[in-house]
């Protein structure tokens, strides 16, 4: 999976367990692909400070993923609900595998 796609997941997943500076600077970083230097005018701080204070929301959000697991769960869910899709041939289990698909 794509680095970036990743850590939007995790983000997604975790991010409110980030306080609310290393919310904006993790957000606008992979989601509006903000550079550092960018980020630091953004928020009034060095590039250096908010490389760092990326860094440690990254790795609050790595280390809660190894801890729970949510993200690598969800796309076994993902990955087995695709192969029932492909090899059922009821409709209806077509449907609801494509909506679990859907819903991940």
């Amino acid at each position: 999976m794509d680095d970036f796609v990743l850590r939007g997941n995790l983000y997604e997943l975790y991010g409110g367990l980030l306080n609310e500076n290393q919310r904006k600077v993790y957000e606008y970083h992979i989601v509006d692909d903000m550079s550092f230097t960018e980020i630091g005018e953004e928020m009034g701080t060095t590039r250096q400070a908010a490389q760092e204070l990326f860094r440690r929301a990254d790795r609050k959000l790595q280390e809660t993923e190894k801890t729970l697991g949510l993200q690598s769960k969800l796309t076994r869910i993902r990955e087995r609900a695709v192969a029932i899709r492909n090899h059922a041939e009821d409709d209806e289990i077509q449907k609801l595998a494509g909506e679990i698909i859907d819903g991940i």
